[in-house]
């Protein structure tokens, strides 16, 4: 199967928002609080398509398998860290992107989505000039943390998102340098 990485359209909105609603079944089954309310959903993903920061993995048939945010307009959450970032940057003057929102179909789990849609990431991040690539996720999301840790991201430490609705907002912190 061919992974299409490409920026998200309006007509990939219902699709996406699907995924989302993957991921977030998958983190409840994990018994993960992360995503358990409202959020991320159709207005997430129509805002990210809006900003040019929205993008989704397609099969050669056009079918969304995945999704995520990409940025490098930097994390105001990410000034406060428990521990420390790899690059010294603050959102204020960004060297780094950022990656948010991502999850892949249950139809497509386990098949090299979210590796496709990092790989993609890390390369326009060189092409835009980030010096790294910055992604939390919450402690006990142990597919992602496998992951980033796969594909070269340290643990930095930990942030704290300032989301009332979040049950348990601390999360782990990750960053890539790019070379």
């Amino acid at each position: 199967m061919e992974i299409i990485v490409r920026k998200t359209t309006h007509d990939d909105v219902l699709a996406a928002e699907a995924v989302l609603d993957d991921g977030r079944r998958a983190l409840a089954q994990m018994d993960i609080p992360q995503w358990q309310g409202e959020y991320p959903n159709r207005i997430d993903v129509e805002d990210d398509i809006e900003h040019g920061r929205g993008y989704v993995a397609v099969d050669d048939e056009g079918a969304v398998l995945g999704t995520l945010a990409f940025t490098m307009d930097g994390e105001p959450t990410y000034d406060v860290i428990d521990g420390a970032w790899l690059t010294q940057s603050t959102s204020g003057a960004a060297t780094y992107a950022t990656i948010h929102r991502c999850a892949v179909s249950a139809a497509a789990a386990r098949r090299g989505v979210m590796s496709a849609l990092f790989d993609a990431v890390e390369t326009m991040a060189r092409e835009q000039g980030a010096a790294s690539v910055r992604i939390d996720t919450h402690r006990a999301n142990v597919r992602m943390r496998g992951l980033a840790c796969k594909r070269g991201y340290t643990e930095c430490g930990v942030i704290t998102l300032p989301y009332e609705h979040e049950a348990d907002p601390t999360r782990i912190a990750y960053e890539k340098v790019l070379s």
